[in-house]
């Protein structure tokens, strides 16, 4: 019992601050999709220093991005201005039969190279020490706002250079939880809790990833709606988005 109420706090805990779960009509947003085998050492381990440059459009902010949302309740700007951004790191540690205890989890967690990321970004400043699994989702002053981009992997092999996230699910993965693996939410308001149609369409490519930061090239659209099965506008976010890396999350299984 303990096992599966542990794993659902986690799971509950990543759909709000990741925002992957959306509103109706079967949305999801942000998880993996993959194969996995067993549950005990088919993790890899996090031992080599990955110092390699990031290339030269991967500037950390500020930078300007396209982020859209249209319809009945517009927000953002053709020409956003990142000034505040920063990427979490979620381990993945894959455990569809419920073996693993939470403390045989959290070890594999803070070594595994099975990562999702988080990249926060906002035209507000804030860094890596302002965002966790539970907060740094939303904007904190009056006017501003705040997205998150997220991507897993759709292997049990990490997220590499050149890999292109497109939109899937996770239930290969050999995960309790299943989710996508791409998802993407944009808050105008603090209080804002925007509701997502059907599935996210576009793609994402890990255009740098070091142990210090991260670098994607997005181009990612959604239906917005109102609670309802009718969409009243479309997200978008698109650009090149770079952030600094902070701590290692909770792992989600």
């Amino acid at each position: 019992m303990r096992k599966h109420r542990y794993s659902t706090v986690v799971t509950i805990v990543v759909l709000l601050a990741l925002a992957a779960c959306g509103g109706s009509d079967k949305s999801g947003s942000s998880d993996t999709d993959s194969n996995a085998g067993d549950n005990s050492d088919d993790t890899v381990n996090n031992d080599t220093v990955n110092d390699a440059p990031l290339p030269a459009e991967c500037a950390l902010a500020p930078y300007t991005v396209f982020v859209v949302r249209d319809g009945e309740s517009p927000a953002g700007s053709e020409t956003f201005e990142v000034v505040g951004a920063a990427a979490v790191q979620i381990p993945l540690v894959p455990d569809a039969e419920q073996v693993l205890t939470a403390e045989q989890s959290f070890q594999q967690g803070e070594t595994t190279d099975l990562l999702g990321y988080g990249l926060l970004f906002g035209d507000e400043v804030f860094g890596v020490d302002d965002v966790s699994l539970f907060g740094g989702y939303t904007p904190e002053q009056a006017g501003k706002s705040r997205g998150v981009v997220s991507i897993y992997p759709s292997t049990t092999t990490p997220l590499a250079v050149g890999d292109v996230v497109t939109p899937g699910r996770m239930e290969d993965l050999g995960m309790f939880t299943t989710l996508n693996n791409l998802g993407m939410d944009f808050k105008a308001t603090p209080d804002e809790f925007m509701s997502y149609l059907n599935s996210i369409e576009g793609s994402v490519t890990v255009l740098g990833l070091n142990d210090e930061a991260i670098c994607l090239d997005v181009d990612l659209r959604w239906q917005v709606s109102d609670f309802s099965s009718e969409a009243t506008g479309t997200l978008t976010i698109q650009g090149i988005f770079t952030a600094p890396l902070a701590e290692r999350t909770l792992p989600l299984g």
